[in-house]
């Protein structure tokens, strides 16, 4: 799985998604930064089709609520294996995670301490892929740096991705990728 083309087409089509019409600028970034979430978990959706046992839970998704009486478990994404067990009770066949797949946390504001509470997900959870998405508006190397940090506490395939902050995507945007071996190798 290329995740960088997954990420690449997720936003160009939240770009191409939204209108701009009769909204505020806060309302309308709010409104992109959460369609290109909900835009990803689908071509994630897409990607793992063939799984019967792969979940991709996100919080506007409610198709999985009914199997695990919630739309999103800890992550914005989580990809999930899954195994039924019986309740104790009523023998009732319930999903229990077995496996993730893809941790994702995403944050476009320019503030660090909110990167560190995503982040600090990342490295609690043991997925076997963590993602990172982050804003491209500052200085990548001052990010780099500052997520270094972060990401040597964490285990798996790390990935890094920066993207437009909301207000500036256009379809024609670029993602820049990183994976995290022992410092940031650009995908």
């Amino acid at each position: 799985m290329n995740i960088k083309k997954i990420l690449e087409l997720s936003l160009t089509i939240a770009a191409m998604k939204h209108d701009l019409r009769n909204k505020s600028p806060r309302l309308i970034n709010r409104n992109r930064s959460k369609n290109f979430v909900e835009i990803l978990a689908d071509q994630l959706r897409k990607e793992y089709k063939d799984g019967s046992n792969i979940y991709v839970l996100s919080r506007h998704y409610n198709k999985n609520r009914k199997l695990f009486g919630l739309n999103e478990l800890l992550y914005d994404i989580l990809v999930c294996e899954t195994s039924p067990v019986l309740s104790i009770r009523k023998k009732k066949s319930l999903l229990s995670v077995t496996k993730a797949i893809w941790t994702i946390e995403s944050e476009l504001d320019n503030n660090s301490k909110e990167w560190i509470k995503d982040f600090n997900k990342l490295v609690l959870g043991s997925s076997v892929n963590k993602l990172f998405i982050g804003p491209q508006y500052k200085p990548e190397k001052e990010i780099l740096c500052f997520l270094t940090k972060l990401a040597e506490h964490c285990n798996g395939n790390i990935f890094l991705a920066l993207v437009p902050y909301p207000r500036d995507l256009k379809p024609e945007s670029l993602v820049h990728c990183w994976e995290f071996k022992k410092g940031w190798q650009e995908l």
